[in-house]
């Protein structure tokens, strides 16, 4: 009679705990959200930020259903993957940076070495002279804007913009690439 008792107040427990929407569980995933979300998750982990999202929506329909159980899954399925889209944000982001910062190094020793090509003894003339200049006639610009987009934390962008300069002066410099 006494585990009947038990099991009863066992399963009246269990019942009370799912009558109401696991509303910690959701502020925590929010949480987690709107710290992926300013770990620039958007722009470095999307898919993963959208899954995270799109938990949270399931969340709110079956809370809508009164289906309370589901919405701990969701709801916690939610935070684990926001979770994730920040960790993966910040990897990327910081991938992004050290190759920005690679390539201003990489066209600040190009644009020295064709500098110094072109007043050297032994410069080229006609038309290896032209494309020289050709090829550096934009670094100035695009290492200015390089810059200023690092200081906006946009590194995606600024290795986009460093990529065909760098590629057209290797292509006029070939003895100043770096070996790998």
């Amino acid at each position: 009679m006494w585990q009947r008792c038990g099991v009863v107040i066992a399963l009246a427990v269990a019942a009370l705990s799912c009558s109401e929407p696991p509303l910690k569980e959701f502020h925590q995933a929010e949480g987690a959200l709107a710290a992926a979300r300013a770990a620039d998750a958007g722009t470095y982990a999307p898919d993963t930020l959208r899954a995270a999202e799109a938990s949270l929506a399931k969340y709110d329909e079956a809370v809508a259903q009164h289906d309370y159980r589901q919405a701990l899954n969701a709801a916690l399925a939610a935070r684990d993957q926001a979770y994730e889209a920040a960790k993966e944000a910040s990897n990327k982001k910081a991938e992004a940076r050290s190759r920005a910062e690679s390539l201003i190094k990489q066209l600040e020793t190009l644009n020295t070495a064709g500098t110094a090509r072109l007043s050297a003894a032994n410069r080229p003339t006609g038309a290896a002279a032209d494309r020289l200049r050709a090829a550096l006639r934009p670094v100035a610009e695009a290492m200015q804007e390089a810059r200023a987009r690092m200081d906006r934390q946009d590194y995606t962008g600024a290795g986009q913009l460093l990529t065909p300069v760098v590629t057209a002066l290797e292509k006029e410099l070939p003895a100043t690439r770096p070996r790998r």
